[in-house]
């Protein structure tokens, strides 16, 4: 298992948004594909973000009355989520370009899972798209690498 590489180990294919949807949008996409992320591309369909269900709101600094109304939802902090029905009416239309992660960490076809689980780590990540040519091929979350502990091999 010592030469294992993200193309043995990624899901393919991708499954992508363009920044111009409304999260909303990628909400939907996620759940009708299973997944907990989307790779963001551009029109021509070059890697440009990523945007997963725990980072789904805007960062705190655009809209922070949000995150601290998710994070008392979730239980990060003491208070009564009254608003949450507002909340979740008032970023259903924010743009999947306003609340992406615009530099997540990435890996290539030919990175070894040793890397990928470092980085993981070290990222504090639960998902790493894999880009050939900055194009996205394929993408691994944790729950790949979960699959290899449940391998008979």
């Amino acid at each position: 298992m010592l030469t294992t590489l993200a193309t043995e180990i990624m899901s393919t294919p991708v499954v992508t948004i363009t920044v111009e949807k409304p999260v909303s949008e990628a909400a939907r996409i996620m759940l009708d594909n299973h997944v907990g992320s989307l790779v963001v591309v551009d029109e021509n369909g070059y890697f440009v973000g990523l945007i997963s269900e725990s980072k789904y709101l805007p960062e705190e600094s655009a809209l922070p009355y949000l995150r601290q109304s998710v994070l008392r939802l979730l239980g990060s902090e003491l208070g009564d989520p009254e608003n949450f029905e507002e909340v979740i009416e008032n970023t259903r239309n924010t743009l999947v370009g306003d609340a992406m992660r615009k530099d997540p960490p990435t890996v290539s076809p030919d990175t070894h899972l040793g890397e990928i689980a470092k980085l993981m780590v070290e990222a504090e990540t639960h998902h790493l798209p894999v880009l050939e040519d900055d194009k996205p091929v394929g993408m691994i979350s944790r729950h790949d690498l979960l699959t290899l502990f449940a391998s008979s091999d």
